[in-house]
């Protein structure tokens, strides 16, 4: 059996779209996090309220930062009323979580002028789950090795099937609660709402990448993630439709999502559960 795999390290961000590098690329500064200020959690309205309130229409002028989550959960006609049930533990997903573009600034009039220069991700879902190219007749485009898939990243969710959008943000929806009033340094799992063994569609990386319900980690502790494209063992969710939060002593991060992703924001109390916000990719396996 060939795989590919690719070890991650702990580079994230400490705010929702803090500074930080990904692949040696300066992500943008929204704002900053104090440790240990104390502040109200509570944002009196829904799960649902707030996404669409920093969404396509910010009742704060340009405050989108959860734009391309929205049109995610448009794109997929995921039913809207997930983010108003009560009791649950909501995953959001910042516009860098999703994809970064690449960018070049300078100075105008003594003010640094930020620039978009390509609309290719180059960090964030996009780009990591990659689109399988195709050849004129629609079978797959592979490199020189024969195996290993020609791929692109995505430029929209449009590039993904609807089924694969929809499933991937029903597992970042927990049924339950967990948030600082009740997680510890060791792993808590908790059931989303994506039904158990649901696979993600082949048009993309993830339906090749390999999950496990049980942890897997290198002998330095980072943890491989591996695509797998011979024998088609990897199914992109995790496989028994759970994901992962605890918390670590660190300042900077203290709670993280799957052993992969430092939560950015995390405990904002909503009327129907709690919100933890990443800014980076969130793979949507445990292991």
């Amino acid at each position: 059996m060939k795989k590919f795999n690719i070890i991650l390290t702990g580079l994230f961000c400490a705010s929702l779209l803090g500074s930080c590098k990904i692949g040696g690329l300066e992500l943008q500064k929204d704002y900053e996090y104090k440790a240990g200020q104390p502040t109200d959690a509570h944002i009196n309205k829904s799960a649902l309220q707030y996404l669409r309130d920093r969404g396509k229409t910010p009742v704060v002028a340009n405050d989108t930062v959860f734009k391309y989550m929205q049109l995610g959960l448009e794109y997929a006609g995921l039913d809207p009323a997930e983010y108003e049930k009560a009791g649950r533990t909501f995953i959001f997903l910042s516009n860098n979580s999703i994809r970064v573009l690449p960018t070049t600034s300078s100075t105008v009039n003594g003010q640094t002028v930020v620039r978009t220069t390509s609309p290719i991700p180059t960090a964030g879902f996009w780009f990591q789950f990659q689109i399988l190219e195709k050849n004129p007749d629609g079978s797959q485009k592979y490199g020189a090795d024969g195996v290993t898939p020609i791929t692109h990243p995505a430029t929209s969710w449009n590039e993904y099937s609807p089924q694969t959008v929809k499933n991937y943000f029903l597992s970042l929806i927990g049924q339950g609660d967990l948030g600082f009033n009740n997680l510890t340094v060791a792993n808590q799992s908790l059931t989303s709402i994506l039904p158990v063994g649901t696979a993600a569609g082949k048009e993309s990386t993830l339906g090749y990448f390999v999950s496990s319900p049980t942890p897997n980690y290198t002998i330095s502790g980072a943890r491989p993630i591996t695509f797998d494209y011979i024998t088609n063992t990897g199914k992109g969710f995790d496989p028994e439709s759970k994901f992962n939060l605890k918390v670590t002593n660190a300042d900077f991060s203290p709670m993280v999502l799957n052993d992969n992703a430092n939560v950015a924001t995390g405990g904002l109390i909503a009327t129907n559960g709690q919100i933890h916000v990443v800014a980076v990719t969130a793979f949507p396996s445990r292991y």
